[in-house]
């Protein structure tokens, strides 16, 4: 068994997608790109969430979520779907809560998703 940071079984179908339309350097391409964009997405959403601007808390959880979803990358995917309700609803608390998932699912993620990006980690 390989040390290195290896993507979940569910993200397959979406890296395979990636794969076949361009190959690794587009995989690497997209995961470096989604990984630089997740980090910023996430800073802003708790920016958002202290100004209590829960329509853009809203829409911001929803690109971050398309475009984990788009690379694989489901766990943020549900954590997305959880601040989107959480700041939809406008309940501050549920915002916080689903913004830590966000951060929590973000940082388990990124091992794998930098190991592609810099093309060091072969999907499963």
């Amino acid at each position: 068994m390989s040390d290195l940071p290896q993507p979940p079984r569910n993200s397959q179908p979406a890296l395979g997608a990636i794969r076949s339309a361009g190959g690794d350097e587009l995989l690497r391409g997209m995961m470096g790109a989604f990984s630089d964009f997740a980090a910023a997405q996430a800073a802003w959403l708790d920016r958002l969430a202290d100004s209590r601007a829960y329509d853009s808390v809203v829409e911001g959880a929803r690109v971050l979520r398309i475009s984990a979803e788009q690379v694989g990358v489901l766990d943020v995917v549900a954590a997305c779907e959880h601040a989107e309700a959480a700041a939809a609803a406008q309940d501050a608390a549920a915002v916080r809560i689903a913004l830590e998932e966000v951060h929590e699912t973000l940082a388990t993620a990124r091992p794998w998703v930098d190991a592609l990006a810099a093309g060091v980690s072969e999907p499963t």
